[in-house]
């Protein structure tokens, strides 16, 4: 087979002459390197606008149950910050007025970023007679 044979032959397989590259390639390329691009730009803006974000938690009460030896007051922790927020403390106090008559707190695991974990404070006392004061006291960052 002689040169000019081969060249038609490769041009007659793709529509192009030997050696150049099809549209479609070039198009195909061209796609692919924005996609990689615009996520190499989206790391970087993550990784620097990261800083500075927090957990934004937030406890709510659930209803009371009669337990065998007492009460439980079941409670949602939400986190509304980005951030996850590890071993969250929640502290539940029953109040007379400015006297705190009994307190209960629980270890959460972690509470990841817009999610919610739920639990359940122990008290002797029935919580139905005391205000009811709820906070998340403590996270430490992962």
């Amino acid at each position: 087979m002689g040169r000019d044979q081969r060249e038609d032959a490769d041009e007659a397989d793709n529509g192009t002459p030997a050696g150049k590259p099809h549209p479609i390639e070039w198009i195909v390329g061209g796609v692919s390197a924005v996609v990689v691009l615009s996520m190499i730009g989206f790391i970087l803006f993550e990784a620097f606008s990261a800083t500075g974000r927090t957990p934004r938690l937030a406890v709510t009460a659930g209803r009371i149950e009669t337990m065998a030896n007492g009460f439980r007051i079941g409670f949602r922790a939400f986190n509304g910050g980005d951030t996850t927020a590890a071993e969250v403390t929640v502290e539940g106090s029953l109040m007379d007025g400015d006297k705190m008559v009994e307190t209960s707190e629980v270890t959460l695991d972690y509470v990841p970023g817009h999610s919610e974990r739920r639990g359940g404070l122990l008290f002797i006392k029935y919580p139905g007679q005391y205000r009811l004061e709820l906070k998340a006291k403590s996270y430490r960052e992962p």
